[in-house]
């Protein structure tokens, strides 16, 4: 069973992201997510500077099932 894990580290949390191929997006209700390339999600790319500021604005905590990082969708 996998856990949960959490990050806060800028650097960790863009490294994972983009070891699984996703990028920083914005999200049609404003909020920023990680597009991994889905057809079904209407996103808008931006910045990393632009996550990062709206992450750390809401003090989000970065929540992942840490599968394989070479896994690409």
């Amino acid at each position: 069973m996998m856990g949960v894990s959490t990050m806060t580290d800028h650097d960790k949390i863009r490294e994972w992201i983009e070891a699984r191929g996703g990028h920083p997006a914005r999200i049609r209700s404003g909020q920023v997510g990680v597009d991994f390339g889905r057809p079904e999600n209407s996103v808008e790319n931006i910045s990393w500077d632009e996550f990062f500021r709206v992450f750390d604005a809401n003090r989000d905590t970065f929540l992942h099932h840490d599968t394989n990082a070479t896994r690409r969708h």
